[in-house]
């Protein structure tokens, strides 16, 4: 399959506006005619679109638990081993997670992924405008495969390319266009951008890409009532392409004259999509969801990839960014010598043996030896439940530095015990010692990481004192 990209955008003014209103009237839904009433390609008699969306930085399973889907290595082999002749492969948003260091480090190299995989467009998602437009910008450089008919700078300038034509093999030809809604906060908006009103900013474009194109596809980083209202506004659309939504459509779903699809999840299954043409210019679709499970065969090019990834994680050992939900982040790195911190475990081994034994000898007391297992214990993500306060400004930082505060221990769920050690040495501690924090479990042991995870069941394994 060839690529034509897209032209830059040409705004449209009310007379413009006009000629489009009454181009539609003789437009085919089909896609055989333009609005010039040029006779376009017929349609092959079978094409696919495969798609994705909020993958959010999870370039691959951490591997917490057996079972664990997703994952660029298999989703490039479940392309090597599904792909028909002619197909889309398309991103509708959020492939990154956010803004700090090492969350673009992620973002880069599943760009390179999808570089090598073929997609043929990628939405910008309200994650990527977290960028802000010099981070964008430096992304582009290594990756222009970005689209997004909405997203300016703060001159109205588009950021990236509006729209792209994919050719199939026999010549008919499909433009994609990609949106990102406005339900974001402002403050979430990277520097250097702003959000044109979607259907203002497909209105703009619109009339180009049809010249261009046999059948449109729009990416839409929004909700089901937001695609649908797309829908409405725009029944030159064949198929949008969402989203920002709780769970994956079964769908397709139906709205004015397009068709609607969308998924979501970490990158944990891809959507697949196929489009026969039927007389009269309609379409028949086919709807599934493409679970990446450990049957799907991991490819080799992706797992070079990933070690390439994990070898630069190591070597730049980012250091975490002070963003603790406790409100550290404004005290310097030398806290006052008044302040409590973290102590790690041996600190209660003195007075709470028992307690301590216990902890000893459950998974929690090894829990960095898994991360190393596994080669993620450099793996922010990972080492924010792996470690002791990671990402408090007193919190782990590395094995050189900070080693005593590997692995889950006291304080990860009774909060620092600085003071209350002191205090106990000097004699000056209650006679019931209040506990600073006391975490859910779920907080670590969520769906994705412990998805059979019981409560009372764990209790037993790790139950000591009083509680």
């Amino acid at each position: 399959m060839g690529m034509m990209n897209g032209g830059k955008t040409k705004l449209v003014g009310l007379a413009a506006c006009v000629l489009l209103l009454l181009g539609a009237l003789v437009w085919w839904k089909g896609g055989m005619g333009g609005l010039s009433g040029e006779r376009h390609r017929d349609p092959p008699a079978e094409f696919s679109i495969f798609y994705t969306c909020d993958t959010r930085g999870h370039i691959e399973p951490c591997g917490c638990s057996s079972g664990m889907a997703g994952g660029i290595s298999r989703r490039q082999g479940l392309l090597l081993r599904d792909a028909p002749q002619d197909y889309l492969l398309v991103d509708a948003g959020d492939v990154g997670a956010g803004p700090r260091e090492w969350e673009r480090l992620e973002l880069e190299y599943i760009l390179k992924a999808y570089a090598r995989m073929g997609y043929h467009a990628v939405n910008l998602g309200h994650r990527e405008l977290s960028l802000g437009r010099e981070g964008l910008e430096e992304i582009m450089a290594g990756y222009p495969g970005l689209v997004s008919t909405n997203v300016v700078d703060l001159e109205d300038r588009l950021v990236c390319s509006p729209y792209v034509v994919v050719e199939l093999s026999n010549g008919f030809r499909c433009g994609i266009m990609g949106i990102v809604d406005e339900s974001i906060d402002v403050g979430l908006i990277g520097p250097g951008l702003r959000l044109r009103e979607p259907g203002l900013a497909i209105a703009a474009i619109l009339p180009e890409v049809q010249q261009q194109s046999d059948y449109l596809v729009l990416l839409a980083f929004t909700d089901e009532a937001g695609m649908r209202a797309l829908a409405q506004q725009f029944f030159e659309i064949d198929l949008i392409v969402g989203g920002r939504v709780q769970q994956g459509g079964g769908g397709p779903l139906y709205e004015n004259r397009s068709a609607i699809v969308f998924t979501t999840d970490q990158g944990k299954a891809v959507g697949r999509l196929d489009v026969r043409p039927q007389s009269g210019g309609d379409w028949v679709y086919e709807n599934r969801f493409l679970t990446l499970d450990d049957a799907v065969a991991q490819d080799a090019e992706m797992m070079a990839l990933i070690e390439a990834y994990l070898v630069e994680l190591r070597e730049r050992q980012f250091m975490p960014v002070k963003d603790d939900i406790e409100g550290l982040s404004s005290i310097a790195a030398a806290r006052s010598k008044n302040a409590d911190h973290y102590v790690g475990a041996q600190s209660c081994q003195e007075c709470h043996t028992q307690g301590y034994e216990v902890w000893l000898a459950s998974k929690h007391a090894h829990a960095f030896a898994t991360l190393v297992e596994k080669r993620q214990q450099y793996t922010p993500r990972c080492l924010k439940c792996h470690t002791v306060g990671y990402m408090s400004s007193d919190g782990y930082l590395n094995q050189q530095l900070t080693a005593h505060l590997s692995d889950v221990s006291c304080e990860s769920c009774h909060g620092r015990r600085h003071l209350h050690v002191q205090q106990f040495r000097t004699g000056e501690v209650p006679d019931k010692p209040p506990l600073s924090k006391l975490v859910r479990c779920e907080s670590c042991h969520d769906k994705d990481n412990s998805p059979d995870f019981d409560p009372e069941t764990f209790w037993e394994k790790i139950a000591h004192g009083k509680f």
